[in-house]
């Protein structure tokens, strides 16, 4: 039993997964019970700002510092994407500064990208389907209090760790993330938060390691994307099943350690629902490429200059 106890550890991070588990809860309960999908949408800040908070190892006040400017965030981005030029660069000054922070210490840039993630996807949301954010705002404010209350009472919050990591050269999350921000914003792509976010996450580092991640997010979508769809066919829609779903792909976030399999479970979550919503769940992997091999064309134009790999050290 000890055996596979330490064999699921390694792949599995049981921790932080079950206080997701019991912080989402509530919300995909509130949520099922009337219908509402601003739960959903309060339950995903809430666990985006838990995953901040216990990875960043952030004190009280630097949590809950946190918190706001998820929900800050939120409401900015909603208002900005009526504006695409205001849009794209609020979203690459994220990114960049995201890339920043993780090259002093490598907690913070997981503390900044779930900052980053909750504000952009919710951000987005609000905006595509024409939602009041003074409406909104209750949901996501509530959302992450819950966040920070549970990781005051009961939360990792000492020995971040000071090793840094890696990092691009400086500009080139800017110039990735501005752009394809821009292209979903003026344009109106459908579920555009995923492309903005494809090119955000793969500006890890020099050449070596932005390409393994990218061929790591491909891979992982082709195989989920297809998973999903079919998972699709064998559900019956409805409120009910879209939640669900909704709720598993927040959990994803949490309960894997290796980036594949996370990110292929989330393809799969995410074109199941995208399928039982009548839309195409091979979008997901549209985003996936189109952005990584963007990102990819910057780096062969010579931008990573200084040629550090993920962990930030070497030099090609």
């Amino acid at each position: 039993m000890a055996s596979i106890a330490r064999a699921l550890g390694r792949h599995f991070n049981g921790y932080l997964a079950a206080r997701v588990t019991m912080l989402l809860a509530p919300f995909l309960a509130a949520g099922l019970a009337t219908e509402d999908a601003r739960w959903l949408s309060g339950g995903m800040l809430a666990a985006c700002c838990l995953i901040a908070m216990e990875k960043g190892r952030l004190s009280g006040r630097a949590g809950l510092a946190q918190a706001s400017l998820a929900v800050l965030g939120s409401a900015l981005l909603a208002w900005l994407w009526k504006w695409p030029t205001g849009f794209a660069l609020a979203c690459a000054l994220a990114a960049e500064w995201s890339c920043r922070l993780g090259g002093r210490r490598a907690a913070w840039r997981s503390a900044a990208n779930f900052t980053l993630i909750p504000a952009l996807y919710l951000g987005y949301e609000m905006a595509e389907r024409g939602a009041s954010v003074g409406r909104e705002l209750p949901w996501l404010a509530g959302g992450a209090l819950a966040a920070w209350a549970l990781h005051a009472l009961a939360g990792r919050r000492d020995g971040a760790e000071a090793r840094p990591g890696g990092r691009p050269a400086f500009g080139v999350a800017f110039a990735c993330v501005g752009l394809l921000a821009w292209l979903a914003a003026a344009n109106r792509l459908p579920y555009g938060q995923w492309l903005v976010w494809s090119g955000a996450s793969v500006c890890v580092g020099g050449w070596a390691a932005a390409r393994d991640k990218s061929w790591q997010r491909v891979s992982a979508a082709l195989i989920g994307a297809p998973c999903g769809m079919a998972l699709a066919g064998l559900l019956s829609g409805g409120f009910a099943q879209a939640t669900a779903l909704g709720a598993a792909g927040i959990l994803s976030l949490a309960l894997f350690r290796a980036y594949r399999p996370a990110f292929a479970a989330r393809s799969a979550l995410a074109a199941a629902h995208l399928t039982l919503l009548g839309g195409l769940g091979l979008a997901r992997v549209l985003d996936v490429a189109a952005a990584d091999g963007q990102h990819q064309q910057y780096q062969r134009g010579g931008w990573l200059a200084d040629g550090r790999d993920v962990a930030g050290g070497s030099r090609r």
